[in-house]
């Protein structure tokens, strides 16, 4: 396994990670992430005032970063029987 395939899985158990709770509880995480360009802290301030939207995201990135390490891991599989 490679330096670059050790970040990809890192970054897709983070995003998985950042989508549960964000998941659970939409209004906590959108404050925690608020801090950046103005740009963001908009869409993290839009993120506070509809949860269920918020909630709504964070779903499918958890499931987007699932189908992403899964993609991954299948491809190893194949590659090495």
């Amino acid at each position: 396994m490679t330096a670059t395939d050790r970040l990809k899985h890192a970054t897709a158990i983070a995003l998985i990670g950042d989508g549960i709770v964000g998941a659970v509880h939409p209004t906590h995480d959108a404050q925690f992430w608020k801090k950046g360009p103005a740009g963001w802290r908009r869409g993290m301030r839009w993120c506070q005032r509809h949860p269920n939207a918020t909630r709504m995201f964070a779903i499918a990135q958890a499931g987007l970063a699932l189908m992403w390490i899964l993609h991954e891991e299948r491809g190893v599989r194949n590659l090495f029987g």
